[in-house]
């Protein structure tokens, strides 16, 4: 079963006298469960495609589905809520809010949905394990290195159970041994959680963690 599906997307910005096309025509399927990674060369137009994957953008033209919804025919409050309840965000920079704890930062998602943050104790206690920091829980950003806190980011990706989690190049920022931690936490939760997982990434060694590499050169597929 596809959980994301683009048929033949494309963006263009600009206008007609001036425009630049960055994707054209792409159709990609990505099964449940699966691990694929995106590549290409700065420009191509992969950090595009994850964001109108994500419903962050419109494309110009064509349909994207998440599990099998049309997301691009949904009014802005539903779209939020998909967003919220389906997919997860780790980007390069951590985006964590500084004057919160490490167990604060996870628990945002929860808070924003309007759930009982009580109701989630047991999967907090669960996610803190799986990425190594129960002894830093009350532990602020700025006590962490940058490892830790894309590890923190990636646990608040998780903590509602996302069918999908869009990575963009979420080891950019990292040492060779912490982005290696990072990867390596992602497959963990891609084979423990059946969280199917989407990365942009322009290094080789992160992209053969996924089950598959996709390539973009010039705004298509390879």
């Amino acid at each position: 079963m596809s959980v994301i599906k683009t048929k033949s997307i494309s963006k263009v910005f600009g206008d007609k006298k001036h425009e630049t096309r960055v994707l054209e025509d792409i159709s990609l399927d990505i099964e449940k469960g699966e691990f694929v990674s995106l590549m290409g060369a700065s420009g191509s137009g992969k950090s595009t495609l994850l964001y109108l994957i994500g419903g962050l953008d419109k494309p110009t033209s064509g349909e994207v589905y998440i599990n099998d919804q049309d997301i691009n025919k949904l009014k802005d409050k539903k779209m939020s809520e998909l967003r919220r309840k389906n997919i997860g965000f780790v980007f390069q920079f951590y985006n964590l809010v500084q004057n919160l704890s490490v167990e604060d930062n996870i628990m945002l998602p929860v808070i924003m949905d309007g759930r009982k943050e009580k109701d989630y104790k047991d999967r907090l206690d669960k996610i803190l394990k799986i990425i190594g920091l129960e002894g830093k829980r009350k532990s602020l950003p700025s006590e962490l290195s940058g490892g830790q806190q894309q590890r923190v980011s990636i646990a608040r990706a998780i903590i509602l159970g996302p069918s999908i989690i869009l990575a963009d190049e979420p080891i950019g920022n990292l040492d060779s041994k912490s982005g290696k931690e990072v990867m390596d936490l992602f497959k963990q939760i891609n084979k423990e959680e059946g969280i199917t997982i989407l990365q942009v990434t322009h290094s080789e060694e992160a992209a053969e963690y996924g089950d598959r590499i996709i390539r973009l050169k010039d705004g298509r597929l390879e």
